[in-house]
């Protein structure tokens, strides 16, 4: 624990997501030998998540990427926001669990699960949608048997009462960080060309750095929740409620606009 490790995630995978972006950026990850978490969505519904055409061969690339060591994740069930929950992290108000009976939740993840079993896949890891997830939402993963849990904002991986292992995910870009494990979250769907060439450049620094899903839950499997784990999370949510929106808000308001050429 000397030094910070660094995770990547990508999500919003599915059959219709932007491939053409996608090729590029595998292409990267094999060339540094990085073994990213996918966020797969079982039965994508969401009309955002459609960059064009699906594949065909879909359910055999994810099987292809998990034999690879990839850690492949449940992302939700069909990525459709049903209300506007925050659930226990608190970074987003909209969600596909958080708030729902327990029946309605079981029945999506369960339903979730069977499409990965029919396809040969494993369920690595849970990635909710939005970060939005509750208690009832955990329960019912642990019970399925889903017990790593790709989410939450402290530095270090570890290990609840019950048996849900926490990787947390803290970054939505390259970053130098104190020590820790820090996973760095894409959405590549939306990616422009100079957005893809900046990953490229990053994963190119960072990637004597970079660890994998696998090797973090065999790593920090038995670690406790510590109190510096705790105020640090504390912290960084105090960072994307209170301080980011009023930075950004200073930076319009303050730094004058340049002139139009």
């Amino acid at each position: 624990m000397t030094e910070a490790s660094y995770l990547l995630r990508f999500d919003d995978i599915c059959p219709t997501m932007n491939w053409v972006v996608w090729e590029a950026i595998e292409r990267e990850l094999a060339r540094h030998d990085v073994k990213p978490i996918l966020a797969v969505v079982p039965d994508n519904r969401d009309p955002g998540l459609v960059c064009g055409p699906p594949v065909p061969d879909f359910w055999e690339k994810v099987r292809h990427w998990q034999a690879m060591g990839f850690g492949i994740a449940l992302h939700g069930y069909q990525h459709v926001y049903v209300n506007k929950e925050k659930g226990l992290i608190g970074l987003t108000a909209h969600s596909e669990f958080a708030g729902l009976s327990r029946p309605e939740q079981e029945a999506k993840l369960r339903k979730g699960l069977a499409i990965f079993s029919e396809h040969g896949v494993r369920a690595d890891a849970w990635v909710a949608p939005s970060h939005s997830f509750d208690k009832t939402t955990l329960e019912v993963l642990a019970e399925l048997g889903l017990t790593v849990i790709s989410d939450g904002l402290w530095p270090w991986p570890h290990e609840a009462p019950g048996g849900l292992f926490w990787v947390p995910q803290q970054l939505w870009e390259f970053h130098p960080k104190p020590p820790g494990v820090w996973t760095i979250c894409n959405h590549h769907n939306s990616w422009s060309e100079r957005e893809l060439a900046l990953f490229v450049r990053e994963l190119g620094k960072y990637a004597p750095r970079m660890t994998d899903l696998a090797s973090v839950v065999r790593s920090y499997q038995g670690r406790r929740l510590t109190l510096p784990d705790r105020l640090s999370g504390t912290g960084n949510l105090f960072w994307f409620h209170r301080i980011k929106p009023f930075l950004g808000y200073f930076l319009r308001r303050v730094i004058p606009k340049r002139p139009a050429s």
